[in-house]
């Protein structure tokens, strides 16, 4: 259990421009989900934990003067009704916790249990309250034998790509123990969208604001190898008309395992989802390292007995034509169709049967070394969680290996564990 938490703010170590920033149609739809929730674990001695917690608060008010956003709040304008990051400077909130009977061990099983989600701030809260509660919340956790350093940040603010940019610019500030680092954030949302019409979405942060409850999950860990993800990306190929890529394998096979673990019926259809990154496909495209929301969601629909019936190639197929079909035209046909008729997404109104990947093996997480060596693993807070959501992360052995987290109904979780075509695949 966690004991002695300490919460206090941290502020950006030189003042801000106090300058608004208002969000993109693509920060905009995200306010009904929650924050993300991300952390990593480390092996360290418990009798350095003080200085530990020293070094990370100190770095993260300097690394706060390049991501400045991050210490703000939003603010609806009361003019024109649209929602702003108000860089005001407000803080983050740093939580120093301890949870001396809790090992790294007790975190890193591959079934989730509710001993992840002590190490975590804001369970619940989604983009919205924003306005009210602070946009980053840092919680730093001394365990039995180690460190857990979890970050939960406004998704309206940040996607996974601009979350891990600042993780891994914290991480390389205390590492260095320097002043500055690799890549400096691109903070200009006018990039999205030039000339983007103002939206008004009239949202009340203080009304009764919609917010995803699922029904009792299993989650667990399942880690494929170098070499599994190179067999499904070789018996994806092996009638494919299309070149398909490692991930598109995987995410082609963890579709088909799980409808066939839920039973469904052969003319059911079943939808798979993912988020797509939206950066390089513009023109121009925008810079690697733009700090917001620069993602797009993407799907394609097949009926169950299609992808019972067909090999592999076939789910694979279907992923490959939709991650190539997202083009800079279809992006910006996209945006245009919402400033006519905005409207913020909802988890649980997504297709019924639907699988959704989140996150991304391609994210640098295992090379955050804050002083203290590589992180042991890396964990998310319940966020986002639903029956059918599946999040990538990249294996700690590298290689190509990767490791999902899937949420599924308990008796849907039962039927993949006995699945003997993802089973052995494992």
């Amino acid at each position: 259990m966690i004991r002695g938490n300490r919460k206090r703010a941290v502020f950006p170590a030189t003042p801000s421009q106090h300058q608004e920033i208002r969000l993109s149609p693509l920060d905009l739809p995200m306010f009904f989900f929650h924050y993300i929730r991300k952390g990593l674990l480390y092996q360290t001695s418990p009798e350095n934990f003080s200085s530990q917690v020293d070094l990370l608060a100190q770095k993260l008010s300097q690394l706060l003067v390049k991501f400045y956003p991050l210490a703000g709040r939003f603010k609806t304008s009361p003019s024109d009704g649209a929602v702003y990051i108000d860089c005001n400077d407000s803080g983050v909130d740093f939580i120093e916790a301890t949870a001396g009977d809790l090992s790294i061990a007790d975190v890193t099983t591959a079934e989730v249990t509710q001993s992840v989600e002590q190490l975590f701030a804001l369970n619940g809260a989604v983009n919205l309250d924003g306005h009210r509660l602070p946009l980053l919340v840092v919680q730093v956790t001394q365990l039995k034998d180690g460190i857990s350093v979890c970050c939960t940040v406004n998704h309206a603010v940040a996607d996974g790509i601009s979350f891990w940019h600042f993780f891994n610019s914290w991480a390389h500030l205390c590492r260095t123990n320097g002043n500055e680092i690799p890549n400096n954030p691109i903070h200009d949302r006018c990039l999205v969208n030039p000339g983007g019409s103002v939206i008004k979405l009239g949202l009340d942060p203080d009304g009764n604001i919609p917010r995803l409850c699922p029904p009792p999950l299993r989650i667990k860990f399942f880690h494929f190898s170098a070499h599994t993800i190179r067999c499904l990306k070789d018996r994806a190929n092996r009638d494919s008309p299309v070149v398909i890529s490692s991930f598109q394998a995987l995410c082609g096979h963890v579709w088909r395992a799980v409808t066939r673990a839920r039973g469904l019926g052969p003319d059911e259809p079943t939808t798979f989802r993912l988020p797509a990154n939206c950066r390089p496909r513009f023109v121009p495209p925008l810079p690697n390292f733009y700090f917001g929301n620069a993602i797009q969601a993407i799907w394609t629909t097949a009926t169950v007995r299609e992808l019972n019936s067909l090999p592999l190639s076939f789910a694979a197929g279907l992923l490959n034509a939709m991650i190539v079909g997202l083009r800079d035209q279809v992006i910006r046909e996209r945006i245009d169709m919402w400033e006519k008729e905005p409207t913020v997404n909802r988890l649980d109104k997504l297709e019924k049967n639907s699988v959704m990947m989140g996150s991304s093996p391609r994210f640098e997480m295992y090379d955050n070394d804050f002083g203290w060596g590589r992180p042991v693993t890396v964990r998310s807070g319940m966020a986002n969680y639903f029956d059918g959501k599946v999040s990538a992360y990249p294996g700690k052995e590298g290689g190509g290996s990767v490791d999902l987290e899937i949420c599924l109904l308990p008796h849907f979780m039962n039927a993949l564990e006995t699945d003997l075509d993802f089973i052995s695949s494992l």
